[in-house]
């Protein structure tokens, strides 16, 4: 079996990793550079959800491009994208929480979503973000770490390391995977 990940970020190949690898032992996962077609900071769970299914798409197709699969064969491509998004219940406007969207999509075309991560962030980190700047970036320059996004995230540091963006995200990418999984087997 063949996981495509639209990305090169250690954290996103990781989380796959850690989804696909108790199932899968001889899986061959590969991360590929792909966009998102998306806003470089998605601010509403449909644009996150979207740049998830470009990701996969896009990935998709690249992948059959340099024949790392084939149109047929057995495989998934992964596009997982991290957003904020403002929930109607919440009645301060200034207030974003946390998203992440996981696609999952097979050979068939058929796709499998699956969506978690969602808390409110921190009122600075929903200020900065309101202001126009984009999150990994702009925590990278707080922190004085280029590298925060790739490494333990946002969630690493509100938490202050209890879990990191790795954890989050596998979560979400297992119950991609999943459905899938579950769906082959009826």
């Amino acid at each position: 079996m063949k996981f495509i990940i639209a990305s090169t970020n250690p954290v996103k190949i990781n989380a796959v990793i850690s989804a696909a690898s108790k199932q899968f032992s001889d899986a061959i996962i590969k991360g590929l550079e792909v966009e998102s077609g998306v806003s470089a900071q998605p601010m509403s769970d449909e644009e996150t959800l979207l740049g998830s299914k470009n990701r996969a798409a896009a990935v998709r197709l690249l992948a059959i491009e340099q024949k790392i699969i084939t149109a047929q064969e057995d495989s998934l491509c992964i596009g997982l994208e991290g957003g904020v998004f403002h929930p109607a219940f919440v009645e301060n406007k200034e207030e974003l929480w946390s998203t992440v969207w996981a696609t999952a999509l097979d050979q068939n075309g058929k796709q499998y979503f699956s969506n978690g991560a969602r808390f409110p962030l921190p009122d600075f980190l929903s200020k900065l973000l309101l202001a126009g700047e984009e999150m990994g970036p702009a925590l990278g320059r707080r922190e004085k770490d280029p590298d925060l996004r790739k490494k333990e995230g946002m969630i690493g540091l509100i938490t202050n390391h209890f879990t990191n963006r790795t954890d989050e995200y596998e979560s979400i990418v297992k119950i991609a995977i999943g459905l899938w999984y579950g769906a082959n087997g009826f």
